[in-house]
């Protein structure tokens, strides 16, 4: 007999108990294992136990400290949950953006299906990371994965190349978008990551070139973004976005997961 699948952990951090009891609600029926807090206090006692949570649903309004506060404190004590929290607000504070760094959203309280979108999507990836853990994300076999880079600063790219290269994949440099078309034109690669913004050819470009031309593709591929990361999610159809110089880890990660699912298409192709 199989064991059950495991309940995603959440924790719901707001000073409005009403509020806690209607999105506990919400959240049970979907599944979720529901932990609450009103406090600061109360939501860092629960943190700081050796509980893991997929989500962490937290207020951050101009009035109530509390999401700074919490968010403050993981940054310190529990960095790796930096990526988990979705605040509720309706008007963040000012230093909100400068603060979370682009790797939380803020959603009005009252958009109840939203927060629960963004709430299951942030589940979905801290499930994909805890197998990630359980794997070695360099690759063992000679038969190396193939990763075309293109940016065009030559520092970042080469300091990128050989990041990249030396967790086990064949990685192609391309120091514009143009010569990044121009690469995958003549075939393809199991993982794409590319600049945004570049003087050549911008990598809005080579997705576009992608969705006309390499649809299948699409799916395989990583921006990375000097700017907001957001907008460019809109226009790339909710591609992954990495701020450049942050968070390498989860990047590469994020390109073991897309490798491993290229490997598993070709698998099945006849």
């Amino acid at each position: 007999m199989s064991e059950p699948a495991r309940r995603p952990a959440l924790l719901l951090i707001h000073h409005d108990t009403d509020l806690l009891d209607f999105l506990t609600r919400v959240f049970e029926a979907r599944g979720f294992a529901v932990n609450i807090a009103a406090t600061t206090f109360q939501a860092m006692a629960l943190l700081d136990r050796d509980r893991e949570y997929d989500v962490i649903i937290c207020e951050w309004e101009k009035g109530h400290a509390v999401g700074g506060e919490v968010y403050r404190w993981a940054l310190r004590k529990r960095f790796h949950l930096r990526g988990q929290f979705v605040f509720l607000a309706e008007e963040v504070p000012d230093d909100f953006d400068q603060i979370v760094g682009g790797h939380c959203l803020a959603i009005p309280p009252s958009h109840t299906e939203e927060i629960v979108r963004v709430a299951e999507a942030a589940s979905r990836r801290a499930e994909q990371l805890s197998r990630l853990a359980d794997e070695d994300v360099a690759w063992l076999d000679e038969d190396r994965p193939t990763l075309l880079l293109a940016d065009d600063d030559p520092i970042l790219l080469m300091v990128m190349a050989r990041l990249i290269g030396d967790v086990g994949f064949a990685v192609t440099p391309c120091e514009s978008g143009n010569a990044a078309i121009a690469q995958l034109d003549r075939g393809d690669f199991d993982v794409i990551v590319l600049d945004w913004q570049m003087t050549d050819g911008m990598g809005g470009d080579v997705f576009q070139w992608l969705t006309t031309f390499r649809p299948w593709l699409v799916e395989r591929t990583i921006f990375l973004t000097g700017g907001a990361p957001d907008p460019i999610r809109k226009i790339a159809g909710g591609r992954p976005v990495f701020p450049k110089g942050q968070d390498s880890k989860i990047l590469l990660e994020q390109i073991a997961l897309i490798a491993r699912a290229s490997r598993r298409e070709k698998e099945k192709a006849p």
